[in-house]
């Protein structure tokens, strides 16, 4: 698949879930859901494995040696929060919010790449505060507010519209626009266009590093 096929079936997917109503938690009940499932090792283990190639139920349990009470429980909260999914009676298939774990948790060469050059393009546009403490401090003030790290979580599945974003997080025009204002002046996001909104290289390391102290 191309890049551009597989960023359709990510979009695609989504809005399945989304109409099958599996994605009707609230952003903080969805998040909290999230870092539950994810604090378990075992079950961060059973998403590498799936990302790898599909496994039935007897293979996962063989491979992690587990009881069938304990298999049916990691893979029941792995299903319950879209991070895995059914294909058939028995077996099991990473979906597109697994692979996007994955891929928030284990840059690869190409990513520190771009984030490289994504830091440098920022600083040269003069986009960077020249200073650094200055930087960390707006930084830290955007992401106390829990609908702003919502928003940047969002963005971190797909790009979404300012529409998109305001029904999702049930805002006003003025508080949405605070918040996105708030958060693109702080290059956690950015505008794609006169509407849509995407997640930065700067947004995708927060994540990382609030999924990492989740870890620990």
């Amino acid at each position: 698949m191309s890049k551009e096929e597989l960023e359709q079936r990510r979009q695609e997917w989504y809005e399945k879930v989304k109409n099958e109503g599996k994605l009707n938690k609230s952003p903080i009940e969805d998040h909290n859901a999230k870092l539950k499932t994810l604090q378990n090792p075992v079950r961060r283990d059973i998403i590498k494995h799936l990302n790898e190639k599909k496994m039935t139920f007897a293979e996962l349990k063989a491979e992690f040696n587990l009881q069938d009470m304990q298999m049916k429980l990691h893979l029941g909260m792995l299903e319950e929060n879209l991070y895995v999914e059914k294909e058939g009676d028995a077996t099991y298939v990473i979906t597109p919010r697994g692979e996007d774990y994955l891929a928030s948790v284990e840059p690869k060469d190409d990513l520190k790449k771009r984030r490289d050059e994504w830091y440098e393009k920022a600083k040269k546009e003069g986009k960077l505060k020249e200073n650094p403490t200055e930087d960390h401090r707006a930084g830290l003030k955007a992401m106390q507010n829990p609908v702003r790290r919502h928003i940047v979580e969002s963005l971190g599945e797909g790009k979404m519209t300012f529409d998109k974003v305001k029904a999702k997080f049930d805002l006003n025009d003025v508080q949405a626009r605070l918040n996105l204002d708030m958060l693109v002046d702080t290059l956690y996001i950015e505008k794609e266009d006169d509407t849509t909104y995407v997640i930065t290289v700067r947004g995708e390391a927060f994540l990382e590093n609030a999924e990492s102290k989740h870890e620990h």
